[in-house]
């Protein structure tokens, strides 16, 4: 455990750097709810914001707006607060904020029955934080642990409706691969599909982050919903799926066609690349990589690499796309970037318009899709500025500006 948590920290803390500035700390007598004196229309969107204390640790808030286009968004007296480390995502109503470093916890946040306020939902501990959760089917949640200090990777399916954990699944790390004793899996991806669940990953060294494994790409497969362990997948076209902390190396569209994203971005957590960026594909109903579809993102790039991809609808998807060259790069950086609209189908990139290049979190992207509409969170220097977007135009506007050091989601209920 000591091990693990020293591996979390000095990796967060080498890729927040680029993301901390000072805003101040919030007031320590912070409610755990937000009164709400207006109906939840007035409030639909949800801002998880972190803010860093004088100290260096962060606290989290997430807040209930009105309008993220208009003035200033803050946490200083409101919010549901969670000291450590958390990261966040949203599945139908509930958002869920899954705990990392000291707080190994997942913590559901939904609107009360009057839809006034934000409350916690539930809470459930592990003995090693989630590395991810995605909705499996109408009733199934489905999370994976696993990190390069652990050798075994576990399962945990949830009732949809409760934050409750009904099963543990637990399966060695040596089933998929020899490594040696200095060696590690790190999670970058998941995806279930059908009657499988898929599983990206990369290997490191749990102390020095060195990734000398990049000659190809790796996914392990696992029956759904039994959750055994099948087969890894692999192909040579390009290295390792996903990166550091991004939790985006596989997407899914509405067919059940599962993307992996492949970028060995030294700005991402590689101490090495040997192969180019791109993205495979698996169709639907297999269980390979499908050798006839190969989206070359350096080239549609000139010379870009996806550094995050989230799936949009109809085969397009928003990518943040590190322009500079892997060679050019700073290390766990995540950046610089360009924000674009990709279609997968298509195989074709389009940059949005209104949006300076700029820096990442080095953390999952806060993003929430709304319509045709895309928002997201840009730093500037040393503030941040929520940007609207416009996913057929391809067209930024400029939205409220946000006091904290980062934001950790956004989201609407």
């Amino acid at each position: 455990m000591y091990i693990q948590k020293r591996i979390q920290r000095l990796g967060l803390r080498m890729l927040l750097i680029a993301a901390i500035a000072s805003f101040g700390a919030c007031s320590s007598d912070d409610t755990s709810s937000l009164p709400q004196d207006t109906p939840e229309d007035f409030n639909p969107y949800v801002i998880s914001l972190a803010v860093q204390g004088s100290e260096g640790d962060f606290t989290y808030y997430t807040v209930p707006f009105s309008d993220v286009m208009e003035g200033t968004l803050s946490a200083r007296g409101q919010g549901i607060e969670q000291p450590g480390y958390y990261d966040f995502t949203q599945i139908d109503h509930t958002i869920y904020a899954i705990g990392g470093l000291d707080d190994v916890d997942m913590v559901g946040l939904r609107k009360d029955e009057e839809h006034s306020s934000l409350v916690v939902a539930g809470k459930v501990s592990f003995d090693n934080s989630l590395s991810d959760l995605k909705k499996a089917d109408e009733h199934t949640l489905v999370s994976v642990t696993m990190n390069a200090a652990s050798g075994v990777i576990v399962f945990h399916k949830f009732d949809l409706n409760a934050v409750t954990a009904t099963d543990k699944i637990t399966v060695p790390v040596s089933a998929l691969v020899d490594l040696d004793t200095d060696e590690g899996l790190s999670y970058s991806g998941m995806e279930i599909s059908g009657d499988h669940l898929f599983l990206s990953y990369y290997i490191s060294n749990p102390e020095t982050f060195e990734t000398t494994h990049t000659d190809q790409a790796a996914v392990a497969v696992f029956s759904y919903p039994s959750l055994e362990f099948e087969k890894v997948i692999t192909d040579s076209r390009v290295g390792p799926i996903g990166g550091f902390n991004v939790a985006s190396g596989l997407v899914k569209d509405e067919q059940g066609n599962v993307f992996a994203v492949s970028h060995s971005n030294p700005a991402n957590g590689f101490s090495q690349s040997t192969k180019p960026s791109g993205i495979l594909k698996i169709t639907a109903g297999e269980t390979e990589f499908d050798p006839d579809y190969f989206f070359d993102i350096t080239q549609a790039t000139d010379g870009g690499n996806t550094a995050h991809l989230v799936y949009l609808g109809d085969g397009k998807a928003f990518a943040e796309v590190n322009t500079s060259p892997r060679s050019t790069q700073e290390v766990w950086s995540d950046s610089p970037l360009r924000s674009a609209v990709v279609d997968l189908n298509k195989q074709e990139v389009n940059f949005i318009k209104g949006i300076a290049q700029h820096k990442g979190n080095g953390r999952r992207l806060p993003l929430w899709q709304d319509a045709e509409q895309v928002y997201i969170s840009i730093p500037e220097a040393n503030e941040i500025y929520i940007y609207r977007i416009d996913i057929h135009s391809y067209e930024a506007t400029k939205g409220a500006i946000v006091e904290a050091n980062f934001i950790a989601g956004i989201f609407k209920l």
